[in-house]
């Protein structure tokens, strides 16, 4: 009995060395996991030569699901990728039709027509919250919601802003199934993504077209970022969803290009500014921008889309605004808010995302030859 529990003691002590050595030599390489030349993880140990990783890390870094299920020793790995059918099938009950009557007193309003407009809307709460363009909803007469199982309800809207083009509207309906959002940093070009809404007829509502992603971060009204895509997107299916191939909505289709020799280039509202929009409709019922009170011109370059880092030229500061309280002058350079750099407009733009009325911030200024930091307060201009 002495023998063999000396045995057992030597066996254990060797098995505890064995391991502490694999440890020791997995920690002394500092070996780390990378997915797709992306840094995820150092949480890799090297068994006999073999590299072997955790599931929390392949989850990390692959974006995929995975269990152990001790009870049956299984290790269960789910990418999340869907095909086409189940991708459409996914996100299409969260897809809603819209159609009403042009007011009399919109611009677009013409005596010998129909005068009904078409477009299409994602539904992001159960209780009857849905997100759209403003240019579907801003000039109708009544606003009528048409479910994927093909019921009707009248809308109210909530809130609109013609600037990101994003407009709430709320039907009386409960149990409703909201889509789910994605990631707009997970989305990369050459990505398929799929546009559901409806083109040109009701008849065609809920019509799936797919491409890729051609494109981010394009300025295709100079105003603010929008994902380009080569998906068909038509009259209809505008403030529909641009899906991604988890079934996820990455953005609310908004503008097409038309024109002889123009094709498949169409552009949709990234998911973080949709995000955006909602919350400040939520809690405020508009979107609050700060207000500098400074009109900018740009670059040469920078109007072609050229890489530039010249900066944006003040040509106008507005009576008793805060550009003007700061004493900013005509012809001063804004290099960069808050030491991030702006060399267009659309910078300027989706950076003061970032704020509120009533924020502090440091600009940046080259003034002739010098360069300033100046403190300003923003206000708000309703």
């Amino acid at each position: 009995m002495i023998k063999k529990s000396i045995v057992v003691f030597l066996v254990s002590i060797a098995v505890i060395s064995v391991l502490f050595s694999i440890v020791s030599y997995a920690e002394e390489r500092n070996i780390t996991l990378k997915v797709n030349g992306r840094a995820v993880s150092q949480d890799v140990m090297i068994i006999d030569g073999t590299p072997y990783v955790s599931l929390d890390s392949l989850k990390k870094g692959l974006g995929i699901e995975a269990d152990y299920d001790k009870e049956s020793g299984v290790v269960n790995l789910e990418d999340g990728v869907l095909s086409d059918a189940e991708i459409i099938g996914k996100v299409s009950p969260s897809v809603v039709g819209i159609i009403g009557k042009l007011k009399v007193s919109s611009q677009g309003y013409s005596p010998g027509s129909d005068n009904i407009v078409i477009g299409t809307g994602v539904i992001y709460k159960s209780t009857g919250y849905i997100i759209t363009n403003a240019h579907v909803v801003k000039d109708m007469e009544k606003i009528v919601v048409v479910l994927s199982n093909g019921k009707a309800y009248t809308a109210r809207l909530k809130a609109i802003d013609e600037p990101f083009d994003l407009a709430m509207i709320k039907i009386d309906k409960g149990g409703l199934t909201p889509a789910v959002f994605g990631n707009i940093d997970e989305v990369a070009v050459g990505d398929k993504a799929i546009a559901i809404g409806t083109p040109l007829s009701f008849s065609f509502r809920n019509s799936a077209t797919k491409g890729i992603i051609s494109g981010i971060n394009r300025s295709a009204d100079g105003e603010y970022r929008f994902i380009q895509t080569d998906a068909a997107i038509n009259s209809g299916n505008s403030g529909g969803p641009l899906v991604n191939s988890k079934g996820e909505v990455i953005g609310i289709n908004s503008i097409k290009y038309v024109g002889f020799g123009v094709e498949g280039l169409s552009f949709s509202i990234p998911i973080d500014t949709v995000q955006y929009a909602i919350d400040h409709f939520e809690k405020y019922g508009r979107i609050r921008r700060p207000y500098l009170g400074a009109s900018f011109s740009e670059g040469v370059a920078a109007s072609y889309g050229l890489p530039v880092n010249e900066g944006l030229t003040i040509t106008e500061i507005e009576k008793g605004s805060p550009a003007e309280r700061a004493r900013l002058k005509i012809d001063d350079v804004l290099i960069a808010i808050d030491g991030k750099e702006i060399a267009t407009k659309l910078d300027y733009n989706e950076i003061l995302k970032q704020y509120l009325p009533e924020d502090t911030v440091n600009l940046t200024i080259r003034r002739n030859e010098t360069i300033l930091n100046i403190k300003v307060k923003f206000s708000e201009k309703v």
